[in-house]
């Protein structure tokens, strides 16, 4: 099976630059990742490809928005709701 994702380590060895170096293209959004946890970064395949071959990632932002408004009752206050 082939591999989906390069850990920042990863990224950089291929690159051939250091592990700080990645982060920083990671933080300026210059190489697409994805933030698994506080401490986990993983880096998608297709996007690392990308920016190896030298194209520029494509900047995307994602807005959520509540599927439907949530109604607040007669005995909650809205900083309740704020809270959770």
């Amino acid at each position: 099976m082939a591999q989906r994702w390069y850990s920042i380590k990863e990224a950089a060895e291929r690159l051939g630059v250091s592990h700080d170096t990645v982060s920083r293209l990671v933080e300026r959004g210059e190489l697409p990742a994805i933030r698994i946890s506080k401490r986990i970064v993983r880096i998608p395949v297709p996007a690392f490809d990308s920016y190896a071959s030298g194209r520029t990632p494509t900047r995307r932002r994602v807005r959520r928005q509540a599927a439907e408004p949530r109604a607040i009752g007669a005995d909650e206050r809205v900083d309740e709701l704020q809270s959770v």
